[in-house]
């Protein structure tokens, strides 16, 4: 049994991948809607909600599970450090698949970038520089932005993953429910644009969440609506980290350790 944990473009790519190669597979999301995203395969067996540690110790252990394959996002550290600690309490194999950083390259030119290293500064500067905000940081640093443009009396919309307790989560901190977008990434360049066109944006928040997470199409309707972006940096990432879908079937095969 090969455990996959996450919801993200590269999970699914994979989990195609191991279907066509006639392998069981058990895949971990935090949340239960990621299951209308998922092949209804006799291969495949889903389950969803936030796991620590321990959790995932007995779930690698109640399901046989001889290889871990994290695809979580980037930015999600938590389950990262989790699964590999894990993993190496138990001796079962962890592979880190993470997408490639975004070569931001000529769009730096228009000007209106700005960087942050954590969601405090991000949400200072966003404050300073704009008066209508479109945060897409997801719902973990809403209360930080939500904080912050109350203070600033600014307005800010949020964009979320469509679960009933994200979007709970939300209207508890404040943000009314027509400030509230919820939808399922990657979205495309039309989405992004025509979003912040209707509501009036001037000024974007997001992670740097590389191709597969539709970064590039969020930075050029910035631009091209003359909007400024400020990007959360991604945290530094699993140096042994995978890169491809390729490559973790390939360790798979050979019996390779990933890094090496």
């Amino acid at each position: 049994m090969i455990l996959v944990l996450g919801g993200t473009t590269e999970a699914k790519q994979l989990l195609d991948r191991l279907i066509e190669e006639n392998r069981h597979v058990l895949v971990s999301t935090a949340y239960k809607f990621a299951a209308d995203y998922i092949p209804n395969h006799p291969l495949v067996k889903h389950i969803s909600g936030r796991l620590d540690c321990e959790g995932l110790q007995a779930l690698i252990k109640d399901e046989g599970v001889k290889v871990v394959v994290d695809a979580t996002h980037p930015y999600a550290l938590e389950i990262s450090k989790n699964a590999k600690e894990a993993c190496g309490r138990i001796g079962v194999k962890y592979i880190r698949l993470e997408r490639d950083p975004y070569q931001i390259g000529d769009l730096v030119n228009a000007g209106k970038i700005y960087h942050a290293f954590s969601y405090e500064e991000a949400a200072d500067k966003a404050c300073k520089l704009g008066e209508v905000i479109f945060l897409a940081t997801g719902s973990k640093s809403a209360a930080i932005f939500k904080s912050e443009a109350d203070r600033a009396n600014r307005k800010i919309y949020i964009r979320v993953l469509p679960d009933r307790g994200l979007v709970g989560k939300c209207i508890e901190l404040g943000f009314a429910e027509e400030e509230i977008i919820a939808g399922v990434g990657p979205f495309s360049y039309e989405d992004n644009y025509d979003l912040w066109q209707r509501l009036g944006v001037d000024l974007v928040v997001t992670k740097e969440s590389g191709d597969a997470g539709g970064f590039a199409e969020k930075l050029q309707a910035a631009k091209d609506l003359g909007i400024k972006v400020v990007i959360v940096d991604r945290p530094a990432g699993d140096p042994k980290a995978l890169r491809s879908v390729d490559e973790v079937v390939g360790i798979m095969h050979t019996g390779a350790k990933p890094g090496c």
